[in-house]
C-alpha cells in the first residue's frame, strides 16, 4: 500500500453550517490536529470568499494555508493571443481526457471561441459541457464532438446556468470581436501528436518537485 502523500478536501465551504451559517469550529479544530499529526499536505478547494471566511475564523489552521490561489476563467482577448492560446491548450488536454477530439470540419478557432463563450471560460463549465457532449456523441455513434452535439448539450447542462443564447447553433453569430479577422495569423498553438506530448510530459515530471515539497517550503 502506497503512503498518503497528499491530500485534497473539496467543498471545504461545506464547514459552514447551512441552517446556522455558523463555521464548524470543532471541524475545523479537528482538521488542524490531522494536519499537524500526519505532516501531510492539505489543498482545500471551495467557494470564493467562503474559504478565506473559514480560514478567518481559526488563525491557526489559517497558518496552515498561507499560499492561496484563486482559479480565474480562461480570457479571450484577441489583443493578448497567449489568453487565446492558453484556452486552446486547455481544450486540447480536455479532448484528450475524455477520448473525443472537436470535429476538424469547421475551423478550430471559430469552435473554441463558440466554447468559450458557452462557458465564459470557467473551467467548470467547460469540462461539462464537453463531457456531457462526449456522452452524447458515443449515444450517437459519433467520433468527433460536432457542432449540433455541441449544441445539444449546451442546452441540456449549461443554457439555464449561464443565461445565454446557444452559440453553437448554426445560425447563431459571434459578438465582436470576432477571434480571428483575415489579416490575423491564428493564435491557436499547433496540437501535438500523443506520442511527443507524452515524452514532454515525462521530462516535465522529471523536472519538477514534488507537490508536497513545494507547498512545504512555501
Amino acid at each position: 500500500m502506497h503512503p498518503v502523500e497528499f491530500v485534497i478536501l473539496d467543498d471545504f465551504q461545506h464547514l459552514v453550517d447551512a441552517d446556522t451559517n455558523r463555521i464548524l469550529r470543532k471541524v475545523s479544530d479537528w482538521l488542524k490536529t490531522l494536519i499537524k499529526q500526519t505532516n501531510v499536505p492539505f489543498l482545500v478547494v471551495g467557494i470564493d470568499g467562503e474559504v478565506e471566511r473559514i480560514l478567518a475564523a481559526n488563525a491557526q489552521l489559517s497558518r496552515l494555508f498561507a499560499a492561496r490561489e484563486k482559479l480565474e476563467p480562461f480570457a479571450w482577448d484577441t489583443a493578448v493571443p497567449q489568453t487565446i492560446q492558453d484556452f486552446s491548450l486547455f481544450v486540447t488536454y480536455a479532448e484528450k481526457g475524455i477520448g473525443l477530439p472537436l470535429e476538424a470540419d469547421l475551423p478550430r478557432a471559430d469552435l473554441l471561441y463558440r466554447i468559450h463563450l458557452a462557458t465564459d471560460g470557467v473551467v467548470g463549465n467547460v469540462m461539462n459541457l464537453l463531457r456531457r457532449s462526449a456522452y452524447q456523441a458515443h449515444k450517437e455513434g459519433l467520433d468527433t464532438l460536432t457542432l449540433p452535439v455541441l449544441a445539444a448539450s449546451y442546452e441540456k447542462r449549461l443554457m439555464k446556468h449561464v443565461g445565454k443564447p446557444n452559440p453553437f447553433l448554426s445560425g447563431s453569430s459571434h459578438p465582436s470581436p470576432h477571434p480571428l479577422t483575415p489579416s490575423s495569423p491564428s493564435p491557436l498553438p499547433p496540437v501535438d501528436p500523443p506520442d511527443s506530448a507524452g515524452k514532454r510530459s515525462r521530462r516535465r515530471k522529471e523536472r519538477q518537485p514534488l507537490a508536497r515539497d513545494v507547498l512545504r517550503a512555501r
